[in-house]
């Protein structure tokens, strides 16, 4: 009867030690968001890593998104700014989330600073002028 009854204690002293170390031990850090960039009037792709249910956009005044099929969605970029989207499957489980920051000019593009002049150019083959300010001279100066 004594070696049932230390059976029985052990058996419980380790269950209780293995739920104190599954509690103790450190809970994986979630992933960093990601960050897509797309500039105002263009799309970008973004892949799933299963079918997607439900999209939510949080500003549709920045960025909207098109569903190609259940594994692909295309983010355009509307104006400048930054908002989030984030896609769920059927259970309600993230498939793809994070913030979408619209800029104004694309990735691609190049911008020449000649002193205070600034022109922004996308290049294909041929260059084409996106954007060009130029400053006024200072007082004083010619």
């Amino acid at each position: 009867m004594r070696r049932l009854s230390l059976a029985i204690v052990a058996f419980f002293s380790l269950c209780a030690a293995a739920a104190a170390a599954q509690a103790a031990a450190p809970t994986p850090a979630p992933a960093a968001p990601r960050t897509l960039s797309v500039a105002a009037g263009q799309a970008t792709t973004l892949p799933l890593n299963g079918s997607a249910r439900e999209i939510v956009v949080g500003d549709p005044q920045i960025a909207d998104v098109s569903v190609v099929n259940d594994r692909t969605l295309v983010i355009l970029g509307k104006r400048v700014g930054v908002t989030t989207v984030f896609a769920f499957d059927a259970q309600g489980r993230a498939l793809a989330g994070g913030q979408v920051l619209v800029t104004e000019v694309s990735a691609d593009a190049v911008t020449v600073q000649r002193g205070a002049n600034a022109s922004t150019y996308a290049c294909d083959g041929r260059c084409t002028v996106l954007t060009s300010t130029t400053s006024a001279p200072a007082a004083g100066q010619p």
